[in-house]
């Protein structure tokens, strides 16, 4: 049962709002963050991920499952709770999302979840986390509307799909790539970090699973203007990961 008096976050800028907010700092070129937060974020804020998850997760990221459960939620806490506490635009799940075989406490955030930590959840920009699935961000004619013209980059694990598919000619503007190799782990993922410095481009766009720091990094250390798309890199690759993404669905318009 959920909590009658706790109260959770929600969204409370509109898909149109997070759109303008971007255009405007990418025609300023002011640097920025959009980070989105899912399911598998906040089971490991709130550490109650199922055992499934925990052994195919721990095991993908470099722990040792069940020994080191622990050390997992801890590690990995600080890096979401770090992005989530400093980006300017936060995604996170809310009440119209069902997620069979789960309540709803489980995947919301309490508005008091950071209090302990000394952190106002009050001031807070929050978005629907599947903002980066809209039309108006996720298609090619939106990206196209938002970008302005101007070059972009992107760090993903489907790079040399995307060349092959010559997306710079689908987008009409030079990209950089940044491959994010799935081997990329909490022992590793400092080695990863320090290529961010060749990164030329003003906009950056990240499908790169729990490294949600990224964007406050590229934000903070180069300037960068930095965009947490999630699995719509899967469908500009012409992956179809989510069934929403195949042709007739609900999130077709993501698919190139």
């Amino acid at each position: 049962m959920v909590s009658k008096t706790m109260t959770y976050l929600q969204p409370n800028m509109s898909d149109s709002e997070v759109v303008m907010l971007l255009k405007d700092k990418i025609s300023t070129k002011t640097p920025f963050s959009l980070t989105r937060f899912g399911d598998g974020e906040i089971f490991i804020l709130k550490r109650n991920g199922s055992n499934s998850f925990l052994s195919r997760g721990m095991s993908n990221w470099g722990f040792k499952y069940p020994n080191e459960i622990n050390y997992f939620y801890d590690s990995w806490g600080e890096v979401l709770k770090n992005a989530f506490t400093k980006s300017d635009v936060v995604g996170v799940m809310n009440k119209n999302h069902n997620i069979p075989g789960l309540n709803f406490s489980d995947w919301m955030i309490p508005k008091d979840f950071f209090s302990s930590v000394g952190y106002n959840c009050d001031t807070l920009k929050i978005c629907n986390h599947l903002v980066s699935r809209s039309k108006d961000l996720g298609s090619v004619e939106g990206v196209k509307n938002l970008i302005q013209g101007n070059d972009f980059h992107i760090i993903s694990t489907n790079v040399s799909i995307m060349k092959r598919n010559k997306l710079n000619e689908v987008f009409g503007v030079n990209i950089g790539y940044t491959e994010h190799s799935k081997n990329v782990n909490f022992e590793n993922r400092s080695d990863f970090i320090k290529k961010f410095k060749d990164i030329k481009e003003d906009i950056v766009f990240l499908g790169v699973g729990l490294q949600k720091d990224y964007g406050v990094i590229l934000r903070d250390e180069y300037g960068k203007i930095c965009i947490d798309m999630g699995a719509t890199m899967d469908a500009w690759s012409g992956i179809i990961s989510r069934p929403w993404f195949r042709k007739g669905s609900i999130q077709d318009h993501l698919l190139i």
